[in-house]
């Protein structure tokens, strides 16, 4: 959902939003896709997880450091980071903070942990513009990301 702008300053930048139950529902294990905005990495074991700033996570397969392998994404809407421990994905889901428990080859993976709304939400790359929205923002609606205004 874009938001219709309206303070007097010009703003280059527009939410993306999304419901709560929408947020929820997005979480899915897709086939692998290209690397268009990477940001952090983590690895474990043979494998490589890197965020797709605000999209997901991409699973690459490092047994081979010659010839690493991307096998599947991470939709996780709103996601920056992430950290593993004992086995367990920990990401943000835009406000949200989920656990995601994989199998040791990742071919099965589930939410087992969801922490609503810990997480502050996410900021315009034009901080000024921040205070103005956040203050409007729709009720239920949660932003996951920001994209530019095409004028």
């Amino acid at each position: 959902m874009a938001f219709q702008p309206g303070p007097e300053r010009p703003h280059n930048y527009e939410p993306i939003m999304m419901s709560r139950v929408d947020l929820e529902a997005s979480f899915a294990v897709e086939p692998a896709r290209a690397i268009e905005k990477p940001g952090k990495l983590w690895v474990f074991n043979n494998y490589i997880m890197l965020v797709e700033q605000y999209r997901g996570i991409h699973l690459i397969d490092n047994s081979n450091p010659n010839n690493p392998q991307r096998i599947a994404f991470i939709n996780i809407e709103g996601c920056t980071e992430l950290a593993v421990r004992d086995g367990i994905i920990y990401a943000n889901n835009a406000v949200d903070l989920i656990g995601v428990k994989a199998t040791s080859d990742f071919s099965s993976l589930e939410i087992v942990s969801r922490n609503r709304d810990v997480l502050p939400i996410i900021s315009s790359p034009e901080y000024w513009y921040d205070w103005y929205f956040t203050d409007r923002l729709p009720d239920d609606m949660i932003i996951v990301r920001w994209e530019p205004i095409n004028n």
